[in-house]
């Protein structure tokens, strides 16, 4: 149970970094318990180069949840200065989705994170 605590935690700080790395002026984050798992939402307002973030996080989130990978690399997350902790959290999750607006400035993310005893390594 604590590490799942902390493998939420790295998750939500992951996308904060990403999105304050793009100068994001507001952001909001709401976790919601489901009977499966964890929802974690994510908007981002007024970000730089918004083009530039939709395209890595159309990358970095298309990965396929590996709960060995996961086990692995979770405590390497914010260790490095690239998109590599964008792609761990895609291997962290198992459904992710995506809403933006380039005119209005901004991105919606929403990842599903299933329990491991639900989790059958399907995804998008």
């Amino acid at each position: 149970m604590r590490h799942e605590i902390k493998k939420i935690a790295k998750i939500t700080d992951e996308l904060t970094t990403f999105f304050l790395k793009y100068h994001a002026k507001e952001m909001e984050i709401k976790l919601e318990e489901i009977d499966q798992g964890k929802i974690i939402s994510l908007i981002a307002k007024q970000l730089d180069n918004i083009e530039e973030a939709i395209k890595n996080i159309k990358e970095h989130l298309s990965y396929e949840r590996s709960i060995d990978m996961e086990e692995y690399y979770w405590k390497l997350a914010d260790e490095s200065e690239c998109n590599d902790g964008l792609s761990l959290v895609g291997v962290m999750v198992d459904e992710a989705s995506l809403d933006y607006s380039t005119e209005e400035s901004f991105v919606y993310i929403e990842l599903i994170r299933k329990h491991e005893m639900h989790c059958k390594n399907e995804r998008r």
